[in-house]
């Protein structure tokens, strides 16, 4: 996880006036955002400034500063100027999902380890096959800024799903500015919007000119998606449903297991993994595939489970997602497959009291705009807590179950983790919501597409870009296995019946995320397949926590 801010503005005379407030628009400095990038990348801060002079027109100012929070060895610092001069700011993960990145390494360096960073490979990449190319080829959850200075453009872009944040300010024709952040001053951050994904930008210098290059399913396109357009086959009889979970359990530990490899810690002491914890279907099969992936390593893996003291409510720290994440916890640790893994479970009882959520209101406001709604406030505030990762920590399930006198734990445990697995992207693609039941009653299978359709390309403007500013704020980073692009192709290709299933004959009950429960199931985590899909606003209780809030609409902006 890295912190990027980048703005380009005109080279002016001394003696003349731009604009009052130029300064404090177009800087890190003026918009108060180097501490708040600082949280995003702790290890290492570094700044570029050139002047770009191009013939006769007007020369610009190019300022680039990033943060980088450290992955693996080696530290590469950011902004990475490679031998051409191209600059390059960098913030995600890269996944070998076709074998592609090793080839590239083995052809550009050989042996040479300083190709073995994510950044340092993208900036030898887009040196020699370009942006475009590069971008077509690579997998991962990523965004970026980069400097041609060969072409006299910069490039920008989120991955076409929009796993990582990033902001952009044109509010002037000759002016620009992006950031992984806003500015914490509402007067500065009015003209900033998150860069949508799906688009991969270009701004040319010569003519200020922004070209914007889309995904596309068109194959003549130059971008074209890594994933299939969303199935419309519904035939049952011409599906094998045992195959289709064989296939499903196959590619979504893949997934988890390109995030958990590319994690690296301290020889000296056990590796520590992180997932947040909810104990619903989504996290727990993570938790369960992670504990798969580290059979035979020394290593902790942290449940984070977060409860909210809401005042409205009145029932303490026993809410929903705290009674399901213990009993949850349980059952995986039940399983023969995880008692005969080297690794064990921790649950983390992550516990916030009112009076925290009126310290960190105007924090939490601040690192989830653009978003402003009292239902965006509420996630990003169990998110903003979640990811903190400070809490109680349990190793036995019958020790968390006694309660608060209950011995073996630690008061005020931290999870050393890094990265957070997130179970989301599981409700959009395989039809979770209740909004999937109703369009299902309302039209069958064919609006049940159209709404799976619509929630999948919106995640990047509905969560995504908030939940990776929220969580980014403890330097962490969020990892998603769902929103791998190989689990996101099979998802997409899969028959609507086998995400959506009426059991029972055609007045039966209807089963969401009917493939994932079968994995489940298969799996022998029973009483986790039958749980009920429930917002961790809602399970957490983090929604409408102030009396008097109990019929305000989750869509009310929030104040």
């Amino acid at each position: 996880m890295c912190g990027i801010f980048f703005s380009l503005v005109p080279k002016s005379d001394p003696a003349s006036n731009i604009d009052k407030d130029f300064s404090a628009r177009y800087t890190v400095a003026g918009l108060q955002l180097e501490q708040a990038l600082k949280c995003r990348g702790p290890d290492c801060d570094n700044a570029i400034v050139v002047d770009t002079k191009i013939e006769d027109n007007e020369s610009h100012h190019l300022t680039l500063f990033s943060t980088v929070l450290s992955m693996r060895d080696p530290l590469t610092p950011q902004p990475l100027q490679s031998q051409d001069g191209g600059i390059l700011q960098f913030n995600g993960e890269l996944y070998d999902t076709v074998g592609r990145l090793e080839e590239y390494r083995l052809d550009l360096l050989g042996d040479d380890t300083a190709c073995t960073n994510d950044t340092a490979l993208l900036s030898q990449l887009f040196g020699r096959f370009g942006v475009l190319e590069t971008i077509q080829s690579i997998r991962g959850e990523y965004a970026f800024v980069y400097y041609d200075v060969l072409s006299r453009c910069i490039w920008w872009a989120r991955d076409c799903i929009g796993r990582r944040s990033l902001l952009v300010n044109r509010s002037r024709m000759d002016c620009m500015a992006l950031s992984s952040l806003p500015p914490a001053n509402p007067a500065l951050r009015v003209d900033w919007q998150e860069v949508p994904a799906g688009e991969v930008y270009k701004l040319d210098l010569r003519t200020m000119d922004i070209t914007a290059i889309p995904w596309s399913y068109d194959s003549c396109s130059p971008l074209k998606y890594p994933y299939a357009p969303i199935c419309l086959d519904i035939s049952v009889s011409q599906h094998s449903y045992d195959t289709l979970v064989t296939e499903f359990s196959s590619i979504l530990l893949a997934a988890v297991r390109r995030r958990v490899l590319a994690m690296h810690h301290s020889r000296s002491k056990p590796d520590t993994y992180a997932i947040l914890f909810s104990g619903g279907i989504d996290c727990t099969l993570i938790a369960y595939l992670t504990a798969v992936c580290l059979r035979d390593h020394n290593a902790h893996i942290d449940l984070l489970n977060v409860a909210f003291e809401n005042p409205r409510i009145n029932t303490g720290f026993n809410t929903p997602d705290r009674v399901l994440g213990r009993r949850s916890w349980q059952e995986l640790t039940c399983l023969p497959e995880i008692q005969s893994c080297r690794c064990d479970f921790r649950f983390v009882e992550i516990n916030v009291r009112y009076s925290q959520v009126l310290e960190s209101k105007t924090s939490v406001q601040e690192l989830m705009f653009p978003k402003c709604t009292v239902m965006d406030f509420s996630i990003a505030l169990a998110f903003y807590f979640a990811a903190r990762g400070v809490g109680t920590m349990f190793s036995c399930p019958l020790a968390a179950a006694a309660g608060d006198d209950a011995p073996a734990a630690e008061e005020e445990y931290s999870t050393p983790s890094r990265v957070l697995m997130s179970g989301l992207g599981a409700d959009e693609l395989f039809a979770g919501y209740t909004r999937h039941m109703t369009s299902f009653a309302r039209g069958g299978y064919e609006v049940l597409a159209n709404e799976l359709a619509l929630d999948f390309k919106r995640l990047h403007e509905r969560n995504l870009g908030r939940d990776d500013r929220v969580g980014a704020n403890w330097s962490k980073e969020f990892r998603y296995p769902y929103l791998d692009e190989e689990v996101v192709d099979f998802a997409l290709r899969c028959p609507l019946d086998s995400k959506l299933r009426v059991v029972g004959g055609e007045n039966g009950v209807r089963e969401g995320k009917w493939l994932l429960r079968q994995f489940a199931r298969h799996v022998g985590l029973r009483n986790v397949a039958e749980e009920k899909k429930r917002a961790i606003q809602f399970g957490a209780r983090s929604a409408k926590m102030e009396p008097g809030q109990g019929k305000i609409k989750g869509t009310a902006k929030f104040v």
